[in-house]
């Protein structure tokens, strides 16, 4: 089975790149969406954090406010590595649960010969460099966009001046960093046909490398 780790800059447009992968075939975890399921109102994560933060952090029906926890720790380098410290641990075990149970559906329906698409896992990990998790990925997709756009779409999208989202792109590793890393790099700013032709030249190319790729 095939893991296959997508990141890139915020705002790059991994979401879309996701969801693509998923129409191909692939099957997928996205760790924004387990970040959620972890900080539902009653979940221990949510409780954490607001011990450390206060309970400011929430909105009146008790859920996280995300906004007002991104300004928060986007302004103070410390509180950010503590949210972390916090939620990073919690997120990385329930992907590798996720792809534990994968590959226990993958060997139940006996799909290693017949069904290789059904092989392929990727992962959709937004701070993939940031917490180090390079070594549960095979390989490595990084969607870009150039920082002006980054900060146009934060703007648009969070309702973010110039400023909070220029902060928020620069609180990750440089895009020309992460990019030396990578096996595949997908233009994000490409218009939908032209983003589609492309994720799909990758995703044939993952096809071909996963017989060369065994992994326990």
């Amino acid at each position: 089975m095939l893991i296959v780790g997508l990141t890139g800059g915020i705002s790059s447009g991994k979401s879309t790149v996701l969801r693509i992968f998923r129409k191909l075939g692939s099957r997928t975890i996205d760790a924004d969406e387990i970040a959620h399921q972890l900080t539902k109102p009653g979940t221990g994560v949510l409780k954490e954090i607001v011990k450390k933060f206060g309970e400011e952090v929430l909105n009146r029906d008790k859920t996280l406010n995300r906004r007002k926890l991104a300004d928060i720790i986007f302004q103070d380098r410390q509180k950010r590595k503590n949210l972390n410290a916090i939620v990073h641990p919690e997120i990385i075990s329930e992907i590798k649960r996720k792809i534990r149970q994968f590959k226990k559906r993958a060997e139940r329906a006996k799909l290693r010969e017949s069904g290789r698409k059904t092989n392929i896992i990727v992962v959709d990990i937004p701070l993939l460099f940031e917490a180090k998790l390079e070594y549960l990925v095979d390989k490595i997709v990084i969607v870009y966009v150039p920082q002006k756009t980054q900060i146009e779409r934060l703007r648009r999208d969070d309702n973010l001046t110039v400023k909070e989202a220029r902060v928020r792109v620069n609180a990750q590793i440089p895009i020309y960093k992460k990019k030396k890393y990578a096996d595949y790099i997908i233009n994000g700013n490409l218009d939908p046909l032209r983003l589609q032709k492309q994720v799909k030249s990758v995703w044939k190319d993952l096809l071909g490398s996963v017989e060369a790729c065994p992994r326990k």
